[in-house]
């Protein structure tokens, strides 16, 4: 068992070095990441955003509002939202924009004939959608006027496949929601940094422009249409694999998108864990290198100091064990708040740093409970009862 114990700390060790490593790298890549996008006067690329809605009837309408009210010419952009088999009066209140904008149109997914689910609707979408750019958005989300001038301005000046956007909380009232917008602008800037190193790891949907071109010749979600989730970053990986060093971010206040946090632990739980269900031969080689690094430390961060106190024969060398997993903590936590306070200052949201600790304490759990459960377990999406 001493054994045991020995090889797991020298994997313990090993583990906090390239978390280190990694997300190091992640915030040199979102300070490297160019801030400044200029919008382009003539713009005249036809883009078509696409809104996948499933029992929304309490947000679609302000995020409707905030795409009629863009900046773009309406001449060179549509709307389509999906109406994923909504049980509420969602398609009522989308069809009210229908009959006031000629440019947003409705389309329904029938689950009876097996059409259900986030990728079935954008897949659905863009066969019947004309533009030469597809973004994505959720329908909760809202954002700035400009957004979508510059999404486009930043496609035609880097000639990307694929661009992926800001996102962050807004509105954040508890203390609950103030710690998850700490995890999410996380998440936001390492997914960006890396993408910055061409290493690509995460997007998030809420927020995602690609060509149709490219969509096309991957096939679209051919080979990740299994689960809820992975209309992103999938999407993400197969695109990169096809357009190699064509997938960019756009770093800029204009462009971010905003949403809300999950107003509870169950809901919050629920979402994680979908997240984090994908399969592992779905995710490239970086994706997978970097999820068991977070994982199998965190998972030894939280089970080797109770190894250590009941392990025989171990308890002579504990005390400089807690020594050394003191230290290994206070570096991760270092790194973890260079990374918050970058992204933080980018979000304007500096205040959020005061539930770091909190959160830091929280994570080391949430990242192994979460983890395991995306492996093995069932969550609830909207209503539907999802088994891996």
């Amino acid at each position: 068992m001493e054994i045991i114990v020995t090889i797991l700390f020298c994997l313990f060790v090993f583990t906090a070095f390239m978390y280190v490593v990694f997300f190091g790298l992640f915030c040199f890549g979102w300070k490297q990441t160019p801030s400044h996008v200029e919008i382009d006067d003539e713009l005249t690329t036809t883009v078509s955003i696409i809104i996948a809605a499933r029992n929304e009837e309490y947000t679609i309408g302000m995020c409707l509002r905030a795409l009629v009210n863009q900046s773009y010419p309406t001449t060179h952009m549509e709307i389509i939202v999906v109406d994923d088999g909504s049980r509420d009066t969602t398609a009522r209140h989308i069809q009210r924009f229908c009959d006031q904008y000629h440019f947003v149109r409705l389309i329904s997914l029938n689950e009876k004939e097996g059409e259900y689910g986030k990728k079935r609707a954008i897949e659905k979408a863009i066969r019947l959608s004309s533009g030469e750019l597809i973004l994505t958005t959720d329908a909760d989300c809202v954002m700035g006027m400009d957004w979508l001038r510059l999404m486009v301005s930043h496609y035609k000046k880097t000639k990307a496949q694929l661009i992926a956007g800001p996102v962050c909380f807004h509105r954040e009232k508890s203390t609950f929601e103030k710690m998850q917008s700490l995890e999410f602008m996380a998440l936001i800037a390492s997914g960006a940094g890396a993408i910055y190193l061409n290493k690509a790891v995460l997007c998030n949907g809420a927020n995602l422009m690609y060509t149709r071109k490219a969509f096309e010749e991957v096939n679209g979600f051919d080979g990740i249409t299994s689960g809820p989730s992975g209309d992103d970053v999938l999407l993400m990986y197969k695109i990169k694999k096809r357009f190699p060093g064509r997938i960019k971010f756009i770093k800029n206040e204009d462009a971010i998108v905003f949403t809300k946090a999950k107003k509870d632990v169950n809901q919050f739980l629920q979402q994680r864990v979908r997240w984090a269900s994908k399969k592992l031969t779905q995710l490239n080689a970086e994706t997978i290198c970097l999820s068991l690094v977070v994982y199998i430390f965190s998972l030894l961060l939280l089970v080797l100091p109770v190894m250590y106190l009941f392990v025989p024969h171990c308890n002579c060398t504990s005390w400089n064990f807690y020594k050394t997993w003191l230290l290994i903590f206070l570096m991760k936590s270092i790194i973890d708040f260079l990374l918050l306070f970058l992204a933080a200052s980018f979000f304007k949201k500096r205040n959020w740093l005061v539930y770091f600790i909190p959160e830091q304490l929280m994570y080391i759990p949430y990242v192994v409970f979460t983890g395991f459960l995306g492996m093995i377990g069932k969550y609830h999406w909207k209503g539907r009862k999802i088994k891996k």
